[in-house]
């Protein structure tokens, strides 16, 4: 036995079996053909050793895996940051995608792991608001928890469980593993309350969740939120400026503008055009932002 030890042996059983609808198991070459995807959103940066161990791992377990980097420059231990980049893109992909998120500050504690069944597709990561924040608002078909011991390498390290723990269970799946087989069921995952901006009469009180490479700094205001009064009656303040209404795209206003605009993920976000919000308001993410009604000031 090789350094995959009983995981290796474990896999050749999987193989040798009926899927859990128990249709036939076609043989390897024509599961390759159907080339599973699996996208991996990290705090690890894209230099060191992480990164591609994680990947090594998959694909020893899941030859032909399409692979997808969302991103592995999330600020460290940045859940709330992590959760919004793969919940901005959770829906560009088909269904059966397979995700990856390791954003872990609570590794080797007593915090769980945990694969969700959402919108078709699945999402693997810590329970740690995590998953809650990349599901809040999409239908979720089951939780299981990743406990198995047989579902992971034989030596788990007590600080990379993105390694030795999750992605195993990420090739489980993607090779038509049955999620019960995971670990037990669950009826919840923790949610991540700072996604929820705070409603207080007629004002709504949102916080800047994430910065891009523009310098535009987004909300976690939702569009939906806005719907109730047409674009032009909100009045917009952060850090001490005021905006008044939302503008349908940035070349509705003349360069160093500064605007609010719904973006293409449905979060309101606060611009300059041609611009950097986060450098003209010295901005960014924690920031506070109000959205009241004109008619009321």
């Amino acid at each position: 036995m090789n350094s995959i030890g009983r995981l290796e042996e474990w896999w050749f059983q999987f193989w040798d079996r009926p899927l859990a609808d128990q249709a036939p198991v076609p043989d390897l070459k024509q599961r390759l053909m159907t080339l599973p995807i699996l996208t991996l959103t990290t705090d690890f940066g894209s230099d060191g050793p992480y990164v591609a161990s994680m990947k090594g791992i998959i694909l020893g377990l899941a030859p032909g895996t399409q692979m997808v980097d969302v991103s592995h420059q999330i600020s460290p231990q940045n859940i709330l940051e992590g959760a919004f980049v793969l919940a901005s893109v959770l829906d560009a992909f088909p269904p059966d995608t397979v995700h990856l998120a390791v954003i872990d500050p609570g590794v080797g504690t007593n915090r769980k792991l945990k694969a969700v069944r959402v919108a078709g597709q699945w999402v693997l990561g810590p329970d740690n608001g995590l998953l809650g924040g990349v599901c809040r608002q999409r239908p979720v078909d089951g939780i299981w928890e990743i406990s198995n011991p047989m579902i992971r390498r034989p030596v788990v390290s007590r600080t990379f469980h993105g390694r030795d723990i999750l992605a195993p269970a990420a090739a489980f799946l993607l090779c038509g593993g049955n999620p019960a087989e995971l670990g037990p069921r669950h009826e919840h995952v923790l949610e991540l309350t700072t996604l929820q901006p705070r409603i207080q009469g007629q004002e709504i009180i949102g916080e800047v969740i994430f910065r891009d490479r523009f310098g535009n700094l987004i909300t976690n205001v939702r569009h939906e939120e806005l719907s109730g009064r047409p674009s032009s009656d909100w009045q917009v303040q952060i850090s001490g400026t005021q905006i008044a209404g939302l503008v349908q795209t940035y070349a509705n206003r003349l360069p160093g503008s500064l605007v609010a605009l719904v973006g293409s993920s449905g979060w309101v976000e606060i611009a300059v055009v041609n611009g950097d919000a986060g450098q003209t308001l010295g901005a960014g993410p924690g920031t506070t932002v109000w959205f009241r009604n004109k008619q009321e000031l």
